[in-house]
């Protein structure tokens, strides 16, 4: 498994936990709106920061795609 996945899998289980749901409803969700590769791109910024600021934007990603459904 590459580093990159290693953070995603990581991200989503943080994610998930932060949300208090299920990482397979989330990552539902995230099909849903279209937006799993676009984070799972992400990987260069959210990497190197604070976890909470790579949720911060998740939000607001997810936010635009609901707004837009």
């Amino acid at each position: 498994m590459s580093k990159k996945m290693k953070f995603f899998v990581y991200l989503l289980e943080k994610y998930a936990e932060w949300k208090n749901e299920n990482a397979k409803n989330i990552l539902e969700k995230w099909d849903k709106f279209l937006v799993t590769e676009k984070i799972f791109d992400m990987y260069e910024m959210y990497h190197i920061e604070a976890i909470e600021n790579a949720f911060e934007d998740i939000e607001l990603i997810c936010a635009e795609k609901e707004a837009l459904d």
